[in-house]
């Protein structure tokens, strides 16, 4: 499988390392801004050799004795043949922002490659690890007139959800499986569906600190980007997923239709070779119920923006 990383930044080189040692994928692209004159903007100068910390990567991938290919372009043909290609983060851009600085850094970020994802990968997987995730695969779905757009926005609030659990019942995170859905402003945990090793939470918690439970999960701050470490595990998930056709069921930004309205909203999806394969299911209660029906209501405002 090829995977192209977008995008000049540190935290390509940091998912490149573990993408090798996955030892899922036979190559890794980095693609830079071909249209920036300057050179911050490229991985590979016009007249030098990669960056160190390139050629370290090259160097300690061999070492570690991966067979995954590693290379460099500043040209947008670097992406043909991609079988998955990944919008990363700008350097500088992680911390709090405001919502609308937020989208203007994303978009303006996605329009330096749409067009080269147009004519050079167009039938790749997209995995839209820039914030705000579901707005920006919103609009780069909306760009292309579709695709195999997934985001990858929801990562921390499964990551907070889950260590929370096994804090307050005092267990191994291995043992819990959680989820939580949500916008890219919101989050709501589904605590029906929350599992250690197949109890349910209801017979380990009483209900007042499941409750507290799903406020502190809810109540995270909606402008902060996903620090590395767990932006670059929920990127080796779906990777995962994808190269080994897993079938995994995650909860990421996925297209979905209500009605007549149609929005990337973070919902469990079922995720392998051919990217998000079908949308799982849920029995909500009437409070979960009115809070999708507000999900859906203002991610289609926020979106058609």
């Amino acid at each position: 499988m090829k995977i192209v990383l977008l995008g000049n930044s540190q935290l390509a080189i940091s998912a490149a390392w573990g993408l090798c040692q996955s030892e899922t994928t036979r190559e890794i692209v980095f693609v830079s801004d071909a249209t920036s004159s300057k050179n911050k903007h490229r991985f590979v100068p016009p007249k030098g050799d990669a960056p160190g910390k390139l050629r370290d990567l090259v160097e300690s991938n061999a070492l570690s004795a991966s067979d995954t290919a590693i290379s460099f372009s500043n040209a947008p043909e670097g992406l043909s043949g991609a079988d998955v290609v990944i919008l990363l983060p700008p350097m500088g851009q992680s911390g709090f922002r405001s919502a609308q600085a937020s989208k203007t850094i994303g978009t303006t970020l996605a329009k330096r490659f749409i067009e080269g994802i147009q004519q050079n990968a167009s039938d790749a997987k997209i995995l839209v690890a820039v914030s705000p995730a579901n707005y920006i695969a919103a609009w780069i779905h909306q760009t292309l007139g579709g695709g195999k757009i997934i985001g990858l926005g929801n990562g921390t609030a499964t990551a907070h959800l889950t260590a929370e659990i096994a804090k307050r019942v005092e267990v191994s995170v291995k043992d819990v499986t959680a989820l939580a859905i949500g916008s890219d402003w919101e989050t709501y945990p589904l605590p029906q569906y929350c599992r250690v090793n197949g109890i349910p939470l209801s017979q380990l918690m009483p209900n007042t600190e499941i409750d507290s439970l799903c406020d502190v999960v809810s109540k995270r701050c909606p402008y902060t980007t996903q620090s590395e470490y767990t932006l670059i595990s929920h990127i080796l998930q779906v990777v995962s997923a994808i190269a080994l056709d897993k079938k995994r069921v995650m909860s990421v930004g996925t297209h979905i239709s209500a009605g007549e309205t149609s929005v990337y909203l973070n919902v469990p999806a079922q995720i392998g070779s051919d990217g998000v394969t079908s949308i799982v299911p849920l029995e909500l209660d009437a409070r979960q119920r009115e809070q999708f029906k507000k999900l859906v209501t203002q991610s289609a405002e926020d979106q058609s923006q």
